[in-house]
């Protein structure tokens, strides 16, 4: 009787689960089946406003959205008392930058030996191979340091005819602020090392030597001193004031302002503006709320936030119902079977007497 009970009820069970598993398997899971005017991918352009924006990116959800500013002013800070590279500034009858000029295709004079000239303007970069074996070869790009002439110098460009080397010290950028409440004019102060000058220098031995509090340096061929302020030319400085303009990191910049603390500099420039989206969430473009949504991997909608939102999020709520709904059937299936399971291994037991 026992078991006979036990059978009925495991039948009931699998009944009851076979039926939630059925509907699982029969009801169609519902999307979002907004349709935007445009499906847009990346690459494409849409206009918002009165600006047209890029798409930049769009996969699997999210997305970026690109716009270029092309009247953006480009603004740079340099402190008072900061080092200035002399590869970032230039101007007329500048003395302390020193630049070697390599021609595309020229044999040259490189530290000793004849090197053979070769250029990649695409990758940025120029290599020097020595005449006599092509196999000994040195490449660089721009940004990269180079030793020439005894001297460590800085690729500063390479074109499809030429790369250009700089060298030399570095400039001190010095406000005066001594009795000047509002200064208007800032200077570029060479600095030297004055050792590595003199130890380069094959006419003098390699030392400073100190003589009345006079520092000197003594020429090789005649053991005789001069002072270093007369040997060598005076350093340069380079004032600069507001409303001039000088050459910066190869653009055409202005003196902006001048505080006792910093020199501005500005120039125009390019500025890119992204904005950032996702599936169904809002970003604010022109001053106008818009989502997102994504009908596949690589494309997307755009959608005014007041006009459509509303559909967007009945449909999102009839995906979550479905949701919980699916996750009850599978918890009535999953509860049914064990149920059964258990009746049946009750029922098998072993009675006593």
């Amino acid at each position: 009787m026992q078991r006979r009970a036990a059978a009925i009820y495991f039948v009931f069970f699998l009944v009851i689960g076979a039926g939630a598993y059925g509907l699982i398997q029969t009801t169609e899971e519902p999307t979002i089946s907004l349709e935007g005017d445009t499906a847009y991918s990346a690459g494409d352009t849409v206009e918002f406003g009165d600006r047209t924006w890029e798409v930049a990116q769009a996969d699997a959800g999210s997305g970026e959205l690109a716009w270029v500013n092309e009247s953006a002013v480009v603004s740079t800070t340099l402190d008072n008392g900061s080092e200035v590279p002399v590869t970032d500034v230039r101007w007329s009858d500048q003395s302390a930058r020193m630049e070697q000029v390599f021609q595309a295709g020229s044999t040259v004079q490189y530290n000793g030996s004849e090197y053979e000239v070769s250029v990649n303007e695409s990758a940025g970069s120029f290599t020097l191979a020595l005449a006599s074996d092509a196999s000994v070869n040195e490449s660089y790009a721009v940004g990269d340091t180079v030793t020439y002439r005894g001297n460590e110098a800085t690729v500063t460009s390479v074109t499809g005819d030429a790369a250009t080397v700089v060298w030399g010290g570095p400039y001190l950028l010095d406000v005066q602020t001594e009795n000047v409440t509002d200064p208007t004019e800032a200077t570029f102060v060479e600095q030297r090392d004055l050792e590595a000058m003199v130890a380069a220098d094959p006419a003098l031995y390699d030392e400073i030597v100190t003589q009345n509090g006079t520092r000197k340096v003594t020429y090789r061929a005649n053991e005789t001193n001069v002072p270093l302020d007369d040997y060598f030319p005076p350093v340069e400085r380079h004032t600069i004031a507001e409303g001039e303009t000088l050459t910066y990191q190869g653009n055409e910049t202005t003196v902006d302002a001048v505080t006792n603390t910093s020199v501005e500099l500005t120039r125009p420039g390019q500025n890119t503006v992204t904005v950032g989206f996702s599936e169904g969430s809002n970003f604010t473009v022109a001053d106008t709320q818009y989502f997102a949504h994504f009908p596949d991997n690589s494309s997307v909608y755009f959608m005014e936030t007041g006009e459509r939102y509303g559909d967007y999020r009945a449909q999102e709520n009839e995906i979550s119902s479905y949701n919980d709904r699916m996750n009850g059937l599978w918890g009535v299936a999953q509860l049914s079977l064990l149920a059964a399971i258990l009746l049946v291994a009750i029922a098998y037991l072993p009675v006593r007497g």
